[in-house]
């Protein structure tokens, strides 16, 4: 019997995001791409994916903001979801430093239009390495492919987050979190400390800075989602 894993992808990904681990999954497991509707804050969004499984429970997989989203989801329609996998994210507030350089890169597009990620920027979500041109490039294809009113989409209605840890214990009792350790986009401490105040969630680290893991780890990540898939 296949198991379906539901995909939430991160800010300005597409289903190309999971393409490289796609060929290490186990036949039995079958991939539904999900996106994030524009203009939705996170009830909206909760909103719309609760619409969207209907009486459905399903595994639910999220990368960065995605990763967020389906926490956020999974506190507010507990019964939607049976386990949840986040990746390269602590779903957490975004610090004062970040927000506000949100506000000025948001200020900047809606002035002046959207550029896209630059090179430089998209090479510093990856670790140094043979692939990372070919993975830079992977980026900015998704990038382009859902450009600026994405882009304002997600920075505007998705910026104002959370710290979720008060209820951790709430989450699915199959939670799995994965992410590098040396991930600047992730709060490592924030990890730590829900791991104990929930002995049953799994905090899996992996080495590097990397965040881009589905692109960077497929093997890695893959085997961790088929044992997960399957519990």
């Amino acid at each position: 019997m296949a198991r379906k894993l539901h995909l939430i992808p991160g800010t300005m990904c597409n289903e190309k995001l999971w393409a490289q681990v796609l060929p290490y999954l186990h036949s039995s497991v079958e991939l539904v791409y999900l996106n994030i509707p524009l203009e939705k804050n996170f009830d909206e969004l909760a909103e719309h994916f609760n619409q969207l499984f209907g009486n459905d429970s399903v595994d639910l997989v999220g990368f960065s903001l995605g990763g967020y989203i389906a926490t956020y989801f999974s506190l507010l329609y507990p019964q939607r979801v049976n386990k949840l996998f986040v990746i390269s994210n602590s779903p957490t507030s975004l610090s004062a430093a970040e927000l506000n350089q949100r506000t000025d890169t948001l200020q900047l597009v809606k002035k002046y239009g959207y550029k896209g990620i630059s090179r430089h920027r998209a090479k510093t979500l990856l670790n140094a390495g043979s692939e990372i041109d070919r993975l830079t490039d992977i980026i900015l294809e998704m990038d382009k492919d859902l450009g600026e009113a994405e882009f304002i989409s997600q920075y505007q209605y998705t910026s104002n987050r959370m710290d979720l840890s008060a209820r951790v214990n709430e989450l699915p009792s199959h939670t799995c979190f994965y992410y590098s350790v040396d991930d600047s986009l992730v709060n490592v401490q924030w990890l730590n400390e829900i791991s104990k105040a929930n002995p049953k969630l799994s905090v899996i680290s992996t080495a590097g800075s990397g965040h881009m893991l589905p692109l960077e780890k497929p093997r890695e990540l893959a085997e961790y989602l088929n044992y997960w898939a399957q519990l």
